[in-house]
């Protein structure tokens, strides 16, 4: 719409939502637990314990909400009321009331009451082989246990959202008024057809919901780690230590209403009185394997040092309910859930970090400009310096299209066919072209002055074969450095201290990943940096780590 449709009162398109939004949801989760630790010898220690979580299923005590039952339909919590359409009728009035087969209770859902979580963990201290694991110098520490996770509140509270309490209708110019812009007393009127293609093989709704399985787990998760440490001299150790875990029951999207496709190659909805079906489900897993060597050292002078090396590697079939940063929400196709297997999107395979605190040899007492008076004390005195270096790799992306329905699948989530040979080519220090689109059938129309992927579209009835989060993109290196002093004050006790942190040290440009939308004219591009307002849209913000534009920061605090 331009001013002067703005003027003249004339829209393209609008979108009404009516009725209430506010919902009030209620449960009483609770949990229990027990623990010990047992000395078998002195060198050798366990601990072991269980905890059990009910983490009881959220409620809504007006029961103003509608979840949507596989082979039934929209039902009304605490009720059984099932929601239907009347073909006959617009707007409102065509939202129809029957009975239903069964009855929901007001949470929509069946509570999950037998999350019981062991933990078991030892620490040995071996004295055997001196000559390796040397005089109460070497510990093995191991541990198992098993946790449970909350189901997102959004995921329940959606249902709230549903008809028939509020109702959603969009009029465009050019679905639903021939082409013709409209006045704005006609986009708010809600009187308009429900369901599209009444009485065709692809009839639709336009009424979509947001359900929740109805017998929905907790997510859940065994982790187990194997290490050994071993101290060398009085200041310094090495540490080997296994990681690992799988996720299990995780959270994705899938739609109840993905259609499929008949010999013409038309879409068939399962429930075609009624648009997508978003419904949360406990279908996902993840595993995770890494080895992580550390070391320290202790310093009597005032010196520490840590550094740490992390290879790892995630996968799983989705990262978040919602998705994740550079990662799309929901699966691509639900009847396919294995094609969603793939690295997580936090997934970073190499990752080294180092921390030093360092006490300068300046000042009363030290080495340099050691004599002991008020001038030195209050100048050189008591000065420090400290950093945390993170250098890591990159993390992965999606190549999708959501221009367009190719598969016939209604999530406008589809992945292109790979169309090139080889690995994809990459060059993340390049922002104009990170990688080549030419891989996914892609080039740039000369004539139309537009990027064109037609040729890496694959046939209908499928997602193509580029997979979810198989390529990675810029690593990331980050300096942090702080430097401080501590003026006394009148007494030992008090203290005012000085301290100036720079974040990113050296302001090194970190780029966030690659633009992966094919439908984006950036494809292929990388327009963002680490830390940027845009970075959430396009990559990753890097998390606590850092890595934005070079920031200091100074600061006075009285210590007492």
């Amino acid at each position: 719409m331009n001013f002067t449709d703005f003027l003249n009162g004339q829209a393209n398109t609008a979108t009404l939502l009516f009725g209430s939004t506010l919902c009030y949801w209620r449960r009483y989760p609770w949990d229990a637990y027990w623990q010990d630790t047992y000395k078998l010898k002195d060198n050798f220690t366990l601990n072991y314990g269980v905890r059990y979580e009910y983490p009881s299923a959220i409620r809504q005590t007006r029961n103003q909400a509608t979840n949507f039952i596989p082979g039934v339909g929209p039902v009304l919590l605490g009720s059984n009321q099932l929601l239907t359409i009347d073909t006959t009728k617009k707007g409102p009035a065509s939202l129809v009331l029957t009975q239903a087969p069964l009855t929901l209770s007001s949470s929509g859902v069946n509570s999950d009451k037998n999350n019981f979580a062991p933990v078991l963990g030892f620490a040995y201290t071996p004295r055997f082989a001196r000559s390796v694991f040397g005089k109460d110098d070497t510990v093995i520490r191991g541990g198992f246990r098993m946790g449970y996770d909350d189901i997102f509140n959004n995921i329940p509270a959606n249902m709230g959202l549903n008809a028939p309490f509020n109702l959603t209708t969009t009029q465009s110019a050019k679905a639903t008024n021939n082409g013709k812009k409209f006045p704005w007393a006609t986009g708010f009127n809600q009187n308009v057809p429900l369901v599209k293609n009444i009485g065709l093989p692809n009839q639709v709704g336009l009424v979509g919901f947001s359900a929740e399985d109805q017998n929905i787990n907790s997510a859940y998760i065994y982790q187990y780690s194997l290490g050994i440490q071993r101290r060398l001299g009085s200041a310094f150790s090495l540490e080997v230590d296994y990681q690992g875990s799988n996720g299990h029951a995780l959270g994705l999207f899938v739609d109840q209403n993905q259609p499929k496709l008949n010999a013409l190659n038309q879409q068939v909805f399962p429930y075609p009185l009624f648009g997508s079906v978003g419904t949360g489900k406990d279908i996902g897993n993840s595993n995770y394997n890494g080895v992580v060597f550390t070391s320290k050292y202790q310093g009597r002078h005032g010196i520490y040092f840590e550094g740490s090396y992390t290879l790892g590697k995630s996968l799983d079939y989705g990262s978040a309910f919602f998705g994740s940063s550079g990662e799309r929400a929901g699966v691509a196709d639900a009847n396919n859930l294995i094609a969603e297997h793939g690295p997580s999107s936090f997934d970073i395979r190499n990752r080294a970090v180092f921390y030093y605190v360092i006490d300068l040899p300046v000042g009363p007492g030290r080495r340099l400009l050691g004599w002991n008076n008020g001038v030195n004390r209050q100048v050189f005195g008591s000065w420090q310096i400290s950093g945390i270096t993170t250098i890591q790799s990159g993390t992965p992306f999606t190549v999708f299209n959501s221009s367009q329905d190719f598969s016939g699948f209604n999530q406008f989530n589809d992945r292109p066919d790979v169309v090139g040979t080889g690995p994809l080519t990459q060059d993340n220090r390049n922002p104009d072209a990170a990688f080549d689109f030419t891989h996914f059938g892609c080039f740039f129309d000369t004539v139309k002055s537009k990027l064109d992927c037609s040729k890496g579209v694959p046939p209908i009835g499928r997602v193509g074969n580029s997979g979810r989060n198989q390529y990675y993109g810029p690593g990331l290196v980050n300096y942090n450095f702080a430097v401080s002093k501590n003026f006394p004050l009148g007494t030992e006790k008090v203290h005012l201290q000085f301290r100036a942190d720079f974040f990113n040290l050296f302001n090194h440009t970190n780029f966030a990943n690659p633009v992966s939308s094919q439908s984006s004219g950036n494809f292929g591009k990388i327009t963002a940096t680490v830390g940027s307002g845009t970075a959430t849209a396009v990559g990753t913000t890097a998390g606590v780590v850092g890595g934005g534009p070079r920031v200091i920061q100074g600061a006075l605090r009285v210590e007492f």
